[in-house]
């Protein structure tokens, strides 16, 4: 038995070595994988004095690599349609100074960066105004279906509670 053994014992060696081998290379693919993975999330601020009020939402990619936007789609009221005109509907009676940025199907939106989505600047005299500002916002949702460096797809979905 042992001279079988030590017969085939280089072999045995090689063969370990080879599968180890195959076994860092599926786990350095991982590493590589996570290592340019984006993360896509929101988030808003709020700054007020005694005239005026702005709203603001942000788009950040807090990930570690770039995020190549595929879709891009902003909901009212759970339904489809063009960023611009979703604004236009909810602020018709008040007057305000908007600024809304859409992300087109070919942009790559790199690790760190933030980008203002919403900016609305309106007239503010109680918290009220504030809230009542808010709540027409809230109306609205966004979708971005985006993929890493290496093709993996991810969803960002803000009708969803949890990414």
């Amino acid at each position: 038995m042992i001279e079988l053994f030590s017969s085939y014992s280089a072999e045995i060696i090689a063969l370990c070595a080879l599968l180890f081998t195959a076994y860092q290379i599926i786990v350095q693919r991982r590493h590589n994988i996570l290592s340019v993975q984006p993360h896509i999330t929101t988030f808003s601020n709020k700054n007020r004095n005694k005239e005026a009020a702005q709203l603001q939402v942000e788009l950040m990619n807090n990930g570690l690599g770039p995020a190549f936007i595929n879709e891009f789609q902003v909901y009212l009221d759970g339904k489809p349609c063009e960023a611009n005109v979703a604004i236009d509907s909810l602020l018709k009676n008040y007057q305000v100074k908007k600024q809304v940025s859409v992300l087109t199907d070919d942009y790559a939106m790199p690790s760190g960066e933030a980008r203002s989505l919403i900016s609305i600047i309106f007239p503010f005299k109680t918290e009220d105004d504030m809230e009542k500002m808010e709540k027409r916002l809230d109306r609205l949702d966004l979708l971005i279906k985006y993929s890493c460096a290496y093709g993996k797809t991810k969803t960002y979905d803000s009708r969803k509670k949890s990414q």
